[in-house]
């Protein structure tokens, strides 16, 4: 789910940047090749993000904006209703504040979120779109995103099928070059990785396994590491997206190819090492040839 919006700096639930474990050291390639690593792990950030419980907060500020009067204070009240699961609420009041104040952006994304928690889909996506309107740059210009998603869920509800046939954003490795294309947006690969990671951030927040559209974005997500980064890193997040539901016919084939470009790999290293080791011996034999290299005292006797 997105980033709620809201009013107030004390209050004001943004994306904070996730504490991730770094490791270093060799991983996959695509291609089979050998990547230098050290870098958060895609898994370690969502895995993380599926932590976070908005209880707590919610209680907090619907306990201290309780009755309150103020526009923004209300705009917030809806925040924590939606926190504490009572989005159907929120909704009503939402919708409210919007006639008496129209045109606020944080209306209009809070507005998104509670009918999408409310599972109106249709009215979800008509108010992403006008918070895009109002404020394209919010959320790092990652709404766009938002709005497929809910796309993808509509076209869900008349096909039950949808998602075991297509995914968000319809990504697999090979076809990721370095420029995108989703109608009107284009992006980078890097610009393209982080709106994912952003929106899935904020998403695993909310949504609990199991869920086909996050399972799908998590399938989307995978490709693009797999192709940008390591085939380690892109199996943790295609066993996220297995456990979000998205078919396993779909995974395991993946996840077998990526195995074995792994353990080829693996394969070239030791065959390397092992080269080098003979090429070694055969050095050092030849200098004990040719009288420059001695094994023992014997041979400096001899010598």
């Amino acid at each position: 789910m997105k980033t709620i919006a809201c009013s107030l700096g004390v209050l004001c639930f943004a994306y904070t940047a996730l504490s991730c474990a770094n490791f270093s050291g060799k991983g996959t390639k695509y291609n089979g090749e050998s990547a230098s690593t050290s870098r958060r792990t895609g898994v370690t950030m969502l895995r993380h993000a599926m932590l976070k419980n908005h209880q707590p907060d919610g209680q907090k500020i619907e306990v201290k904006l309780r009755g309150a009067t103020n526009f923004n204070d209300r705009s917030d009240y809806s925040v924590a209703l939606m926190y504490l699961g009572r989005s159907g609420e929120a909704v009503d009041r939402l919708e409210q504040l919007e006639k008496e104040k129209p045109g606020e952006y944080f209306i209009a994304a809070n507005l998104g979120t509670a009918y999408e928690l409310s599972g109106k889909n249709k009215e979800a996506l008509r108010w992403i779109r006008e918070g895009i309107r109002r404020n394209p740059d919010s959320h790092q210009g990652t709404e766009w995103l938002h709005a497929r998603i809910l796309e993808a869920k509509i076209a869900q509800q008349s096909d039950p099928d949808y998602f075991k046939k297509h995914s968000v954003l319809e990504l697999s490795p090979p076809s990721i070059g370095q420029q995108l294309t989703f109608g009107d947006v284009k992006l980078s690969t890097a610009e393209l990785t982080g709106a994912i990671e952003y929106q899935l951030s904020e998403r695993l927040q909310f949504v609990k396994p199991p869920d086909p559209s996050v399972a799908s974005l998590l399938f989307d997500y995978a490709a693009i590491e797999a192709a940008t980064r390591t085939l380690e890193s892109a199996k943790g997040v295609l066993q996220m997206s297995l456990e979000y539901g998205y078919p396993a016919d779909k995974i395991q084939p993946l996840v077998k190819l990526y195995d074995r470009q792994i353990a080829w790999r693996k394969t070239k290293g030791y065959a390397l090492y092992g080269m080098l080791g003979v090429a070694f011996v055969a050095l050092l034999y030849l200098l004990y040839q040719g009288k420059i290299f001695v094994l023992s005292s014997r041979d400096l006797k001899h010598n």
